[in-house]
């Protein structure tokens, strides 16, 4: 299989040749920040608010990409076009890019930046089969952060309390993904995922005070708006969790997924409910494309295997 093309600080070349240096900051203290888009049928979808959200990160952060969001719009487009050859394969992209503060000692703050970008296979078989069952999900010990030490908002690779979150979700059961709380014990967000749930006709999801503003969550709020579904922002405790009448996630890779068991234990009936269905036709609609289909035709397109 021919290999992806990538890009860093300036050149373009196979994937597999990128490599980051052992005294990048990046990688020992995880001081970047990164975002990704996905394209649908090869098109990079609300790629302009991903650049957006990337650039307010790298602003917290203190970090220069060294690109303006237009440069950086034309580098990722370039990115898509290089890779349409080997789509086939794989349905679509994950397009992934990041800044390091780059090859510098400890405290040492004005080093040049590391910039990467690559384009990857959506991780179609990580929840290709549970659209139709619904995902199972656990509400983990880890927290998330706070904007009183790090605030979620930002994109950061500091991500061990995710790890944590997942494994602390496997050890009760291997095929669920987690939900973190905030400090306060009110339910945050998954491990790269926004969490919603319904309950007598109305949505309800966490403010994005404690948790990453997802782009997927907005697409979502704008769905809904057109469809009628009443739409809240608004603290949500493990309770309502487990007497809701949907629960479902939403993220970049895909899209809409209902959870129909929370730590064991069924919601609602047990099956996808229909606001998060009629969610997921909608964002079907809006992407051009079958989004469950495709994720069923493509689960076995990994390119580790």
């Amino acid at each position: 299989m021919k290999e992806t093309v990538a890009y860093k600080n300036g050149e373009w070349m196979p994937r597999s040749q990128v490599t980051i240096e052992l005294g990048d900051r990046g990688f020992y203290l995880g001081d970047a920040v990164f975002d990704l888009f996905r394209t649908f049928d090869g098109r990079p979808f609300r790629m302009k608010d991903h650049i957006d959200r990337f650039f307010r990160s790298a602003q917290f952060a203190r970090l220069d990409p060294g690109f303006t969001p237009d440069e950086l719009t034309k580098l990722t487009q370039e990115c898509v076009e290089r890779n349409e050859p080997l789509r086939s394969e794989f349905g679509d992209w994950s397009v992934w890019f990041s800044v390091t503060r780059g090859l510098a000692g400890w405290r040492t703050l004005d080093a040049r930046p590391t910039f990467v970008m690559y384009a990857g296979e959506v991780p179609f078989y990580t929840f290709a089969n549970q659209y139709a069952a619904g995902a199972s999900a656990v509400i983990t010990r880890s927290r998330n952060h706070t904007h009183q030490s790090l605030d979620p908002k930002v994109k950061h690779t500091s991500r061990m309390h995710l790890n944590l979150s997942d494994l602390e979700a496997r050890d009760i059961d291997s095929a669920a993904w987690p939900i973190m709380l905030d400090m306060e014990g009110n339910i945050a967000e998954g491990s790269g995922s926004n969490v919603f749930v319904v309950s007598d006709g109305v949505m309800s999801t966490p403010s994005d005070a404690t948790i990453l503003r997802g782009v997927t969550r907005d697409v979502v709020f704008e769905l809904a708006e057109q469809m009628g579904i009443p739409l809240s922002e608004e603290p949500i405790q493990p309770y309502d969790v487990y007497t809701a009448d949907e629960v479902f996630f939403t993220s970049t890779p895909f899209s809409v997924l209902p959870v129909t068991r929370v730590d064991r234990r069924k919601i609602g009936d047990g099956r996808p409910g229909p606001v998060a269905t009629r969610l997921l036709a909608a964002f079907s609609e809006l992407a051009g494309l079958d989004v469950v289909d495709q994720a069923l035709r493509f689960k076995n397109a990994r390119s580790d295997n």
